[in-house]
């Protein structure tokens, strides 16, 4: 075989589509207004109060006209920009994708419809030809029908697996009218290997092009014609991946999905913060909530942690150019608020340099079953049991009274953000 496509044989073929809800939230917005989508100039903008607020979504006008994209904040939107800035509303959004992935469904069966994201999915239809055309014919079908239905307006790539049609998705069918582009092995010379730049490419981000940029990959024709064998040397079976992928080569099955091992799941919250946190008070307030936070999904989940991480980032780089750090110490199996408090405190305060931070987060891995209850020697029985039974009562008002109903005293502080978010969906306005 003198390269992986020289054997057809061995080729994952099947007919997969990914559809994409143009600019989703951006349109959802345009459409409560009574705009045709793709003719308003709309930015989502999350936290309107802040002048550091981020844009989540923005009208393809807005993109083309004004650079405005995902990540802009709000200082950079300049009074002469005819831009209308919507606030989210994120339940909306929700509702919707729900609505539109109805009418995905009745393409292809359940076992081979993917969710991918809350503007994205996936539908395998190598079997559903029959009753509803070719690709071409169920892909128009499926953007009439969800255009006629809610007004949005979909791209879809397709491509004979989940890679090439998430490729030809994002590198050709978001460009043009009709929103609809079709990606084969055969075309893979004048497709992937003319993509601009590594980064541009699904799955590799600005770090993994750093190390192939090192190895002298400067394009995903080069990574193409790349030593394999070097390439599991750097990265493992990743180099493997992304050396097939080069050729347009994916083997996910959609019907197949990956459930991880129970050992190997986390449960983590983190958040981005609308100022800097630049004082120990202010920093543990918030990580303090956040670790509440995780302690109830636990205790939600019947399971408790033995690794107890966190991670911050920082609002400028520091002198070493490093934009953050993570850190994370090994505890008695716990789902107990204070205890995760506790590791959190110790660990920030023990890593800190004074840099103000922008990110906090805070995760628990090596996860388990509660089997038994391991007790310190110096830990009065008692005492442990009516914590336990005071964390249940608090999870319990809450789930039926709210968030708001029952809060810690830090939460109170002026740098607390719990109170605040609990209105939110997503990290984001209902």
């Amino acid at each position: 075989m003198v390269n992986p496509l020289d054997d057809p044989e061995r080729l994952p073929v099947r007919d997969i589509m990914c559809i994409d809800c143009k600019s989703f939230y951006a349109s959802t917005e345009a459409i409560r207004r009574g705009e045709f989508p793709l003719a308003a100039k709309i930015a989502v903008l999350s936290r309107a109060e802040s002048n550091g607020g981020l844009i989540l979504a923005a009208s393809p006008d807005t993109k083309k006209d004004y650079g405005v994209k995902l990540g802009t904040r709000k200082f950079e939107i300049t009074p002469d920009m005819d831009i209308e800035l919507a606030a989210p509303h994120m339940a909306d959004y929700i509702k919707l994708n729900y609505r539109i992935n109805k009418i995905f469904r009745q393409f292809t069966d359940d076992q081979h419809w993917y969710v991918y994201s809350v503007d994205e999915s996936f539908i395998d239809c190598t079997h559903s030809h029959d009753l509803f055309g070719s690709n071409e014919e169920i892909a128009d079908k499926i953007q009439k029908k969800v255009f006629k239905e809610t007004g949005i307006v979909t791209t879809i790539g397709i491509g004979p697996n989940p890679l090439m049609a998430k490729l030809a998705l994002d590198n050709a069918a978001k460009v043009k009218a009709p929103w609809r582009a079709t990606w084969s092995y055969e075309d893979v010379p004048e497709t992937i290997w003319k993509i601009g730049s590594l980064t541009d490419f699904w799955s590799i981000g600005a770090k993994t092009a750093a190390k192939l940029e090192h190895m002298g990959i400067h394009s995903i024709y080069d990574l193409a014609h790349s030593d394999r064998k070097k390439l599991n040397q750097k990265f493992g079976v990743l180099g493997d991946a992304l050396y097939f992928h080069s050729w347009g080569i994916d083997y996910s099955d959609l019907a197949r999905r990956y459930v991880p091992r129970e050992d190997n799941k986390g449960y983590g919250n983190s958040q981005v913060l609308m100022r800097d946190y630049s004082t120990v008070e202010d920093i543990e307030t918030v990580l303090f909530e956040i670790a509440d936070q995780v302690a109830t999904r636990l205790r939600k989940h019947k399971v408790q942690g033995e690794v107890i991480g966190i991670s911050v980032g920082f609002s400028e780089p520091n002198e070493h150019n490093q934009r953050g750090w993570s850190a994370q110490t090994t505890v008695d199996p716990t789902n107990q608020t204070n205890d995760l408090i506790r590791a959190v405190k110790y660990l920030f305060e023990k890593k800190w340099q004074g840099e103000s931070l922008r990110n906090l987060g805070v995760r628990v891995n090596r996860v388990s079953k509660p089997s038994s209850v391991q007790l310190s020697l110096f830990e009065n029985a008692e005492k442990h049991e009516a914590n336990l039974k005071l964390e249940h009562t608090i999870d319990q008002i809450r789930d039926r009274y709210g968030y708001k109903s029952i809060v810690r005293g830090y939460s109170k502080k002026d740098a607390g953000t719990a109170i605040e978010r609990s209105k939110l969906v997503g990290g984001h306005q209902a």
